[in-house]
């Protein structure tokens, strides 16, 4: 490991400035498919719909006093995100008391039970989706509305934001929900005690991780480094790995492969010492808690000691513990080609075709993400505020995390490509993960872990090309 020059102050500035914004995640992470598996290409030199004074756009102006109106607006979340949801809900109610917006919130983000509903007609009017979805979504049908024409102002948000996840062939069909990026939370007070150094002055290499990581089980048998389950494995571990190799995208927006066998062996490799070399904890336990090892009371007690994560879920993740929690960056290989730092919304907001009332779920979205009482009252939990204005005031009133700030800050001076659609193919994120859990028990099958999987992803791309 080497030190780095430390952050010793958080500019607001750097916050909205993304040198490369890239691209679930999510509050979990999902794999289940949507009907049907055919995605578009990313949709590369997309013009951002023009900023207007939202004081004088449609999404500004007030629904008809008098007029009964009722709007469905589902998501999900832990209970925190849940209840600071549903306070904004009752602020928007009393300033439009013909409003009523039904909550239809649940714990895990569930992409089949989203596309289902789409699909069959029945999904609520405003809709929380997660990022990766979104290309499937808008190959298989015209399900959301277009957003352009009710004048947000989308100069108040990152650009590269709204050009790279929220418009689709030129038509804004999105709006981010926060800022998140891929992020190392370690726990400072377990690690100190075995002098192994945390934060953001540290720079951690992929063998530092396993050196290094693996110390904490020698020293104390019940205790593992790294919290992790076979979905992380491959959002943080195989993904990054491979792409600080080779530079390129995983899947590129021609469906063509950017990493060859050897690159995935080496990952599926790597992969498996960390289970070999007891730095991970072991794959049975960690698949015990799939998309929510955070609620693995080992994390809770302290005996698993750092875990892959996202900013927007830093708060949420450590506030179970006692201990301190700090943030750091992702490893680095030392000749890596890209530093694979992603950087993207934490969650998008739609409204569905389907709506009755479109003009006025797009006040209410209007409201959500750009007042700034609304915004003091969500403060982080959909990771830092995406729109300037409310950033500044959140700020002010000191009501974000300061962890999630400056993980938030180190991922976008340090970002790399941005997560571009194809490289999110459900089905092929569900065939690296089953590679993923195969070497995870027997590290002696790595070679046909890794035939298998290319075998079946260029099979599903011959399909989408």
């Amino acid at each position: 490991m080497k030190k780095i020059k430390k952050l010793v102050c958080i500019a607001l500035s750097g916050i909205m400035m993304a040198s490369a914004m890239s691209g679930c995640t999510a509050e979990t992470k999902e794999t289940t498919s949507a009907p049907e598996q055919k995605e578009v290409p990313h949709k590369d030199g997309a013009e951002s719909p023009t900023a207007e004074n939202p004081a004088e756009s449609p999404a500004a102006e007030s629904p008809e006093a008098g007029e009964p109106v009722s709007l469905r607006f589902a998501w999900w979340g832990n209970d925190a995100r849940h209840e600071k949801t549903i306070e904004v809900i009752k602020m928007y109610q009393e300033k439009h008391p013909n409003v009523t917006i039904e909550p239809e919130y649940r714990g895990k983000s569930e992409r089949e039970k989203v596309a289902t509903e789409l699909g069959s007609g029945t999904s609520a009017d405003i809709v929380q989706l997660n990022p990766p979805w979104m290309g499937d979504f808008v190959s298989n049908g015209d399900f959301f509305v277009d957003l352009g024409q009710y004048g947000y102002d989308i100069e108040g948000f990152d650009k590269k934001l709204i050009d790279n996840y929220c418009t689709y062939n030129g038509t804004l069909i999105t709006l981010p929900s926060g800022l998140n990026a891929r992020c190392y939370i370690m726990n400072k007070t377990k690690l100190d005690e075995f002098g192994i150094p945390s934060g953001l002055d540290t720079a951690w290499t992929w063998d530092d991780l396993i050196t290094i990581g693996r110390t904490v089980h020698e020293k104390n048998p019940d205790m593992y480094f790294l919290n992790i389950d076979k979905s992380d494995m491959v959002e943080f571990v195989m993904r990054p790995y491979i792409i600080q190799k080779t530079g390129k995208f995983l899947i590129d927006d021609n469906f063509e492969l950017g990493f060859t066998r050897d690159d995935l062996v080496d990952a599926l490799n790597y992969a498996a010492r960390l289970y070999t070399e007891n730095v991970a904890v072991p794959a049975a336990e960690g698949n015990t808690f799939l998309n929510a090892t955070w609620t693995n009371p080992d994390w809770i007690n302290g005996k698993l000691t750092s875990r892959l994560s996202w900013t927007s879920l830093i708060t949420s993740e450590t506030s179970d513990s006692e201990d301190t929690f700090v943030p750091t960056g992702l490893p680095i290989r030392q000749d890596a080609k890209d530093t694979s730092v992603v950087v993207k919304p934490s969650q998008l907001y739609a409204i569905v075709k389907t709506c009755e009332n479109p003009e006025v779920a797009a006040d209410f979205l209007n409201f959500l993400l750009t007042d700034e009482e609304a915004g003091k009252v969500l403060g982080d939990c959909r990771g830092v505020p995406p729109y300037k204005a409310v950033q500044d005031a959140c700020m002010e009133a000191g009501v974000l995390n300061e962890s999630v700030i400056i993980a938030t800050q180190y991922a976008q001076e340090n970002a790399g490509l941005y997560e571009n659609t194809a490289s999110t193919n459900a089905e092929i994120t569900a065939v690296l993960i089953d590679a993923a859990e195969v070497v995870s028990y027997d590290s002696t099958k790595v070679e046909s872990a890794a035939d298998q999987a290319m075998t079946l992803i260029e099979d599903i791309l011959s399909t989408l090309r």
